[in-house]
């Protein structure tokens, strides 16, 4: 018996650190993607689109181009918890809008699929005094460092905000630092090492922290699990914006499409380190391109960004434009901010280039006058069709963007089903695309949004 004891000590700790193992990979985060490349059959979308007073909408935009039911799971976070689940079929090839709560400026929606594929974004419409539409794709994914360019403080009535939330049933512990055009960044006591309970969202006024400021761009440190983060911005003259973060450092060189706007456009850009130039610095420059060609981003004019630090750089713009971003150097993440023809603003995040998107619309309602942006950075031309997804019409349109160029789609297209979500998808070519439009009000220019698409997976194509 003597003998068996240190056989049967050594079996017994084996059976303790494999229990250990396993609960531990039990109760660890599972990293959440599209299944864009592989053969995952489900997923996740994560969408802190945040909210308002009593009078506010916001609606979950999803979109199944594939040839299979899918089905969806949706729920809706705040903080207090989330609510019930809701369990939801999307056809093949069609496209639904699904009504969240959005009372309470902290929300955001988890949307699980199964089956199929599906690409999610949210769309906000303001209300209870304020007003404006927001549109934006939600994320793919959660994780532990999120880059938030967009954000200000210099108007004192307008209030911006960042929304977090945990997916997850474990808690997340997490620090904000935010970054401006001071010298220092400014880690806040109230802001540092914040513990989100599982299924919870949080809200977070950049002005209680840092006033008068052009650009307040915020990051996200996460110390333990992971989380998805946005953030949206509120104007007393009436508008709002919302953008989503980077996951990271994002690459370069990224496209910025945008509408028809009032002319004005700015880029929000966040320094976050990297190996830099000269003193630290990053050496920044971009083209402003339009359908005729690109012309320099005048404000990136021999601009270099220091790190720790966001500046605010602006252009005119005339028409349909994209923004082409380039940094040389080190570690940058930018959000073009454009200004509708009323009061509204768009804030849109930057892509590299695909071959096939689902274009979700920025529209909230009629009266409309819906935009479908096309920019091709590339070398050579993209042969795009554009089709409808049910319930839009079956008509189908080919737009050819010459390389260096952006243009808007056929006007006699679009008008077709202005709350429709379309597939946009290169023959030869690649491309960025995104929805730009203006809404609501007597002429139907009341509001302006913009919202970057979503890049098709093969496997969905």
């Amino acid at each position: 018996m003597r003998r068996l004891q240190p056989i049967l000590a050594i079996l017994v700790l084996l059976l303790l650190v494999g229990g250990a193992a396993y609960a531990e990979r039990e109760i660890e985060p599972r990293p959440f993607g599209p299944g864009a490349n592989g053969p995952a059959r489900s997923g996740v979308w994560l969408c802190p689109h945040g909210g308002g007073p009593e009078g506010w909408e916001a609606f979950l935009q999803v979109a199944n181009p594939g040839t299979e039911v899918a089905t969806i799971r949706v729920r809706t976070l705040g903080a207090e918890g989330a609510d019930a689940p809701r369990t939801l079929q999307v056809d093949p090839g069609s496209f639904m809008r699904v009504p969240v709560e959005a009372v309470g400026r902290g929300r955001a929606s988890l949307v699980e699929w199964f089956g199929e594929w599906v690409a999610v974004g949210w769309l906000a419409h303001a209300g209870g005094g304020e007003g404006g539409v927001a549109a934006e794709p939600c994320a793919p994914e959660a994780g532990s460092d999120w880059l938030l360019p967009d954000g200000t403080s210099e108007v004192k009535q307008d209030n911006d905000f960042v929304v977090v939330m945990n997916p997850f049933d474990r808690q997340a512990v997490f620090s904000l630092v935010l970054l401006s055009e001071r010298q220092e960044p400014v880690r806040h006591g109230d802001l540092t090492d914040v513990v989100l309970r599982p299924f919870r969202s949080a809200v977070f006024k950049l002005n209680d922290v840092v006033l008068g400021e052009r650009t307040v761009s915020t990051v996200v440190e996460v110390s333990v699990g992971r989380v998805a983060a946005a953030t949206f911005g509120v104007s007393a003259s009436g508008g709002i914006r919302a953008a989503l973060g980077y996951l990271g450092v994002p690459p370069a060189p990224l496209t910025f499409p945008g509408g028809d706007d009032a002319g004005r456009t700015e880029l929000a850009v966040m320094g976050v380190g990297g190996a830099g130039g000269e003193g630290g610095r990053v050496t920044l420059a971009g083209d402003v391109v339009g359908a005729e060609g690109a012309v320099p981003f005048t404000g990136l004019a021999d601009a270099t960004m220091p790190v720790e630090a966001a500046r605010t750089f602006p252009a005119t713009t005339s028409g349909t434009t994209s923004v082409q971003f380039s940094p040389s150097g080190g570690g940058v993440a930018a959000v073009r901010r454009t200004f509708g023809v009323a009061t509204d603003r768009a804030a849109v995040t930057g892509s590299l280039p695909a071959e096939a998107w689902v274009v979700l619309p920025a529209v909230a309602g009629p009266p409309s006058a819906a935009g479908l942006v096309l920019a091709n950075p590339g070398t050579e031309p993209a042969v795009v069709t554009l089709r409808y997804l049910s319930p839009g019409p079956p008509d189908e349109v080919t737009v050819t963007v010459a390389p260096g160029t952006t243009v808007q789609a056929p006007q006699a297209f679009v008008r077709l089903a202005p709350e429709g979500a379309v597939i946009a998808t290169a023959s030869s070519g690649t491309f960025v695309a995104a929805a730009a439009s203006y809404a609501l009000g007597r002429e139907g220019v009341a509001t302006y949004a913009v919202a970057l698409g979503i890049p098709l997976p093969q496997a969905a194509s």
